[in-house]
């Protein structure tokens, strides 16, 4: 493997051995050797099975040795659970370097010693996490005996070195810990450029096939330098074995499920585990995950690292495809009573694990917006005014081939005014260097955006919206209009496509609190993915918005009557439909609350005499008094049931700075946009309780 330097490149064509990147690391290495103090130093290479740990050691081993220093190899396998057993193959491997096979032990250990801090030593254990039962002995004892300057050891492991290491009170100073990534896409190339004449259509496939993960490469161009096919059961094989190789580190059968329940969503805490496999999970198995090489901890709970995901996607869906399928109904049935209860930030992020178990439900037309790649869709970024340089390039690329050069002329004035005044309308994707690959840009439609939109587009206006649903005020607004997504065709890791179904994903995830989508589309194929997702088409009355030969047509998906769990439930079972959820009447003989009737009845929270008529629709208030003292003991926590933060808006935006909309969003530290989102989904959710 090579890293990038003329000599190293040498080295690799010498040895005949690929070896590329970890360059961060070697050069960690290159700066030991060249530190003249050479104070003792414990590397700590970490990562999950197959990253490449034990190449890492044997390049670093290798360059120990080009350096003259002793280098020794140990497998933490091998090394036994007693010191006696450890100091015996440490002796037997010090000798076998040395040249001194026939030495006794004592011996050894006294030209270990004597050796002048100038001839370094380097000992390298391999799978460390097999010594666990000889770890203290190995801090305190073995380490004790060597020398404080010269010496470097090297720890490869899957999980982290446990807590001891990093507070020790000698030991932490000297400890760097290398956690190792997957290999980039600069590096993936350099990889099989090194595997000789591979033909480019083939180098792609590898490429994008094996996601940066070490192991899957190598197996990978082995199988191209075999001459074998790349179909569709090598990949499905290829993932098998890493994800076996992965598993080995599950120390009890009854975490295998819990894996599983991890590769189908974003994140998975203790209670959501044990619900989604009706078993209780006890606490020290959930531990016991955390501490997995392939397992991180998230903000609220467990997840995967996504390149093991990919592989035990692709495993899974190979091996059992049925339950895979009954798996993921099971969960989103779990996570929609999640949805239903609770509050405006939890709701979008459990709606992003909903519509993750839908993505091979999307899969039908794939011309416009892919979403088959099984690694995770990531949040989209908010832009800044810095971006807008290369969010025009995009842009230009995007009329190109979306609309005509007359309609084209008013997109880049467009996105200047967008920026400056509604710039959260925009978000972006940016590659791993920080740059900008895709945009999209969504209008939340209300009477101040409304202004902006019919400067530049009004005859999509027209066929969207009727006159009223422009002139709504901003904390009424409950409709996203989608403008257009843009994105770049010369990613490595992506295919356009890909792009837009990603941000595609991140978008619709909006609609989770309870919203209304809608376009005007010309291209065929984005007709043909919208409507296999549950969008409702009908014809423009106009052939203004048509491109060329392409006719125009409105596209919606209404979701305003808390109906998104019903539909991320008809995409998983396309045998049910969505159906718009009327205002009824209870058993109790009374209405329903919708949202707008909560937002008139709390626009006359001060006049108890205007409250009169809904006082009879809450059972027990008799006036408009007691429910304006009802309302006010629910906003004021006085009456469970509403969330602290729904509290702080309603409570502001009704009562104490009724009225005064930009007051009220100060007060809770908020943009008025962002004010008027949430004071929207707090009206739905107190809608709910009443």
């Amino acid at each position: 493997m090579g890293n990038g330097s003329g000599s190293q490149k040498q080295k690799v064509v010498r040895d005949g051995k690929r070896f590329v990147g970890r360059a961060r690391e070697l050069m960690t290495l290159e700066q030991w050797f060249e530190n003249e103090e050479a104070p003792m130093t414990i590397f700590s290479v970490t990562g999950m099975g197959g990253i490449g740990k034990s190449s890492l050691l044997s390049e670093m081993l290798s360059i120990a040795r080009e350096r003259e220093a002793t280098a020794i190899w140990m497998d933490g396998r091998a090394c036994g659970t007693t010191p006696s057993v450890f100091m015996d193959y440490f002796i037997s491997t010090l000798g076998l370097e040395l040249g001194l096979l026939n030495s006794h032990g004592a011996h050894l250990l006294s030209v270990l010693k004597s050796m002048p801090r100038e001839k370094r030593l380097v000992i390298a254990v391999d799978n460390y996490e097999e010594l666990v039962l000889l770890e203290s002995w190995f801090m305190e004892v073995f380490i004790a005996k060597l020398h404080l300057s010269g010496i470097l050891i090297i720890l490869a492991s899957c999980p982290e070195l446990s807590a001891a290491w990093r507070t020790h009170p000698r030991l932490y100073k000297h400890l760097v810990q290398l956690q190792l990534q997957h290999f980039t896409v600069d590096e993936v190339t350099t990889y099989i450029a090194t595997a000789g004449s591979l033909k480019p259509n083939v180098a792609g496939i590898i490429t994008r096939m094996t996601d940066g993960h070490p192991l899957g490469l190598a197996l990978a161009v082995e199988a191209a330098d075999q001459g074998r096919n790349l179909l569709h059961a090598e990949w499905a094989e290829l993932s098998h074995m890493i994800s076996a190789r992965l598993l080995l580190e599950l120390t009890s059968p009854r975490l295998h499920p819990m894996v599983e329940v991890l590769t189908l969503v974003e994140t998975a805490n203790q209670e959501l585990l044990s619900a989604a496999l009706d078993i209780t999970v006890k606490t020290e198995e959930y531990h016991t995950l955390r501490r997995m090489s392939f397992i991180r901890s998230a903000p609220d709970g467990l997840a995967l690292h996504d390149m093991a995901r990919v592989h035990l996607m692709r495993d899974f869906r190979q091996r059992e495809p049925n339950r895979l399928q009954s798996m993921r109904i099971r969960i989103a049935e779990l996570l929609k009573l999640l949805h239903e209860q609770a509050c405006t930030h939890e709701r979008q992020q459990i709606a992003r694990k909903m519509l993750l178990l839908c993505q091979e439900s999307m899969l039908q037309f794939r011309k416009y917006a892919d979403v088959s790649r099984d690694s995770l869709f990531s949040p989209l970024e908010p832009m800044n005014l810095a971006d807008l340089p290369s969010l025009h390039k995009l842009l230009e690329q995007w009329c190109e081939y979306s609309v005509e050069p007359w309609q084209a002329a008013n997109y880049a004035p467009f996105l200047d005014e967008l920026a400056h005044r509604y710039p959260e309308g925009i978000v972006l994707k940016r590659d791993k260097q920080g740059e900008t690959i895709a945009m999209f840009i969504t209008v939340l439609v209300h009477r101040e955006t409304s202004d902006l939109l019919l400067k530049y587009f009004p005859n999509e206006m027209k066929e969207c919206f009727a006159p009223e649903e422009l002139q709504k005020d901003p904390d009424e607004s409950d409709t996203h209009f989608a403008l257009l997504a843009a994105a770049r065709d010369d990613v490595p890791e992506y295919t356009r496509e890909e792009l837009v179904g990603d941000m595609v994903l991140d978008r619709l995830s909006l609609l989770g609190d309870g919203a209304r989508a809608i376009l005007v589309a010309t291209n065929p194929h984005l007709k043909l993915f919208l409507r296999s997702i549950g969008f409702q088409i009908r014809r423009t009355c106009t052939r203004a918005c048509d491109r060329y030969e392409d006719r125009a047509d409105v596209l919606e998906l209404d979701l305003r009557s808390g109906q998104f769990g019903a539909w991320v439930m008809s995409l998983l079972h396309p045998d049910l439909s969505v159906n718009p959820i009327q205002p009824g009447i209870t058993g109790a003989g009374n209405k329903i609350w919708s949202e707008q009737d909560v937002r008139k009845m709390l626009g006359h929270l001060r006049s108890p005499g205007e409250l009169q008529e809904y006082a009879g629709r809450i059972t027990g208030v008799k006036d408009g008094i007691q429910l304006q003292l009802y309302v006010l003991d629910l906003l004021e926590g006085r009456i469970h049931g509403v969330s602290p933060q729904d509290q702080k808006l309603l409570h502001a935006a009704y009562w104490t700075h009724a009225g005064n909309p930009t007051a009220a969003a100060q007060v809770c530290s908020m943009s008025r946009a962002t004010f008027y989102r949430h004071i929207r989904t707090a009206l739905i959710r107190l809608s709910r309780i009443l």
